[in-house]
């Protein structure tokens, strides 16, 4: 459970940083600094929900233009990190998999915590309709947003496991036998 804690931080790490780093937020000094935090949430992990539409030039959920293969690229370096790290692969499945899901959760618990920042309710509702029909819009970015980064992760930490294993010749196995 503790690898997979260490493997669900990193990968929570690496998202935000990496979403944080491609969308930066100012903060507005209008609303509270609790309401700022959703709004930088939801700015941060908007353009990581659709990372193979962003690649193919699509718009992003909610009308912001394209990150290129920069989403896909954060979620790739997210699970060989994971898989790396853990040298597990049940665990760093788990954990990509927990890391996907918080980051979708984290989102949608945003848009509707962010609500009393917006300037009334029916501009509110416009955008949570907006911004919900265009993710549900596009199910090969929800599927690939668990599936690709989980078998990744599940990927490389076997690799990793194997590397760290000493490969046995047929001599050291004779020699254990003599010896």
């Amino acid at each position: 459970m503790r690898n997979v804690a260490i493997g669900l931080m990193i990968g929570l790490g690496i998202l935000t940083l990496g979403g944080a780093l491609i969308t930066p937020y100012t903060l507005s000094p209008q609303t509270p600094s609790q309401y700022n935090i959703f709004r930088a949430i939801l700015a941060t992990y908007t353009p990581l929900l659709t990372p193979i539409s962003s690649a193919a030039g699509v718009r992003m959920v909610g009308g912001g233009g394209p990150q290129g293969i920069i989403p896909i690229l954060i979620w790739l370096a997210t699970a060989i990190a994971t898989g790396i790290a853990l040298r597990d692969p049940e665990k760093s499945g788990k954990a990509m998999f927990a890391s996907a899901s918080i980051i979708l959760l984290l989102w949608i618990a945003s848009v509707f915590l962010s609500a009393p920042t917006w300037p009334d309710l029916n501009s509110w509702l416009v955008e949570v309709d907006l911004l919900t029909s265009d993710l549900l819009s596009r199910p090969i970015d929800i599927l690939s947003l668990f599936t690709i980064p989980t078998g990744l992760a599940i990927l490389t930490a076997q690799i990793a496991q194997l590397k760290r294993r000493p490969v046995r010749t047929e001599t050291s196995i004779d020699e254990d036998y003599y010896i």
